[in-house]
């Protein structure tokens, strides 16, 4: 049990445990859509399922509007029942629930794909609310109040993605329908909601957490297994490219060295950093705490697999703070950074478009002024990254917008004093 009694985990992130990704965040309130099943025969119920996720420690009011299709893609006309055009309902503090929309399709409508229900969310919130689960995801739960039965359902729903540029107001799910009549009969179309995780199931997750405090913070400090830098290269490639933004080589290995540089170097090179309390290391109690056989596997292997985006947050926060002293340019409040983090790390959970911004501005950057701190292997030329870089830059030119000018110029500037630092150490560029 922990020596620390006001160590608090954090909130776990219930719907990313549902869908495995696709969110749609509101700030106030996360959801997921979807439709199951998918392909219905007329007089089949199907259902549209809502997964909403609090993310404030007061209550929410919401209101949800159903609007279904009249006529099919071809113009003929399409009846689809359901009960109620609009619901209700109250969602706790930190509560996780789901809102299941019974739809029947009758005849004369056509067999077709893709027929629309758009859902509308509104909610209240009190002004004084404050943030409690993080933005873009985190470690699933240790529990949950419904069977596995009933989870493993929720995982098979096909659950939307959602664009950036989509209104988070009005959401659209698609279904088809067969070419086969099911027999008619009475179905019940209320809307049903279920709650799936409250706030007083944190408590338990904090006695759970607690438990392996020690433990974790043995391991976060340890370098037994070396450096984390070849799993943070691997991580690193493939979630970016998973989100729509496969990284250059030099991209990826400026990334992955300031990702290691958070969790190997920084606890003895940074002296305002704190390890207990960043959220990669609360992250790690709760995944000992969930799988515990865990902690006698490979502490790098699970750090980069199972709280990538704790390490996420806290890289990009400490490589705004690094590059202040690296860069002339403003690189705004500390409020202003909070939230571009948070808007990166709610694209990491599915939610938004790639932004090349998000891989330079700081990660890249600072990744590069870090680079000879964090070491891939005892062979390796500082004067890689910098030629890594140089050929990413070229192949990124025709993307780079008049908004990434100002990161691009930051390169430059720390490209020269990189390059300069190596032939006033007279460190030479490898012959290829």
């Amino acid at each position: 049990m922990t020596s620390d009694p006001t160590f608090k985990p954090l909130y776990p992130d219930v719907l990313g445990a549902i869908t495995g990704g696709p969110r749609v965040n509101m700030e106030d309130i996360e959801c997921a859509l979807g439709v199951f099943p998918r392909r219905a025969y007329l007089n089949q119920p199907l259902e549209v399922v809502i997964v909403l996720q609090s993310m404030i420690d007061v209550p929410a009011q919401l209101k949800i509007g159903i609007r279904i299709p009249t006529k099919d893609r071809e113009g003929e006309v399409a009846i689809i029942d359901t009960e109620k055009s609009t619901v209700s309902v109250s969602l706790d503090a930190g509560e996780v629930g789901v809102f299941r929309i019974p739809l029947i399709a009758r005849p004369p409508t056509h067999a077709g794909k893709d027929f629309p229900v758009r859902i509308a969310i509104r909610y209240r919130a009190p002004e004084n609310r404050k943030m409690i689960r993080p933005t873009g995801g985190g470690v699933p739960p240790t529990m949950l109040s419904v069977s596995s039965f009933k989870l493993q359902v929720l995982q098979e729903v096909e659950y939307v993605s959602h664009k950036w540029n989509e209104s988070t107001e009005i959401m659209t799910v698609y279904f088809d329908v067969v070419a086969k009549n099911m027999p008619g009969g009475s179905h019940n179309l209320k809307p049903r909601y279920e709650s799936l995780w409250k706030q007083h199931e944190m408590h338990e997750e904090t006695v759970l957490a607690r438990t392996y405090y020690d433990e974790a913070l043995e391991i976060a400090h340890s370098m037994a297994y070396g450096s984390a830098y070849i799993w943070m290269l691997d991580a690193v490639e493939e979630r970016f490219a998973r989100r729509g933004m496969p990284l250059h080589p030099g991209e990826n290995k400026a990334i992955a060295k300031m990702m290691t540089y958070t969790i190997d170097e920084a606890i003895n090179r940074e002296p305002d950093y704190d390890v207990e309390k960043t959220r990669w290391f609360k992250g790690l109690c709760s995944v000992y705490a969930r799988r515990p056989e865990l902690i006698h596997e490979n502490r790098n292997e699970i750090i980069s697999k199972h709280v990538f985006e704790g390490v996420l947050y806290e890289a990009l926060l400490m490589a705004f703070r690094i590059l202040r002293t690296r860069v002339k340019e403003n690189l705004g409040s500390h409020s202003e950074q909070l939230n571009y983090t948070d808007k990166v790390l709610t694209w990491f959970a599915g939610h938004g478009e790639a932004d090349l911004s998000y891989v330079y501005l700081p990660l890249v950057l600072c990744g590069l002024a870090i680079s000879r701190l964090v070491k891939s292997n005892v062979t390796e030329n500082p004067w890689d990254i910098s030629d890594d870089l140089i050929e990413a830059y070229h192949g990124r030119s025709r993307l780079i917008t008049n908004t990434a000018d100002p990161v691009f110029d930051m390169l430059d500037e720390l490209l020269e004093k990189h390059q300069k630092t190596l032939r006033a150490q007279r460190i030479e560029r490898p012959t290829h």
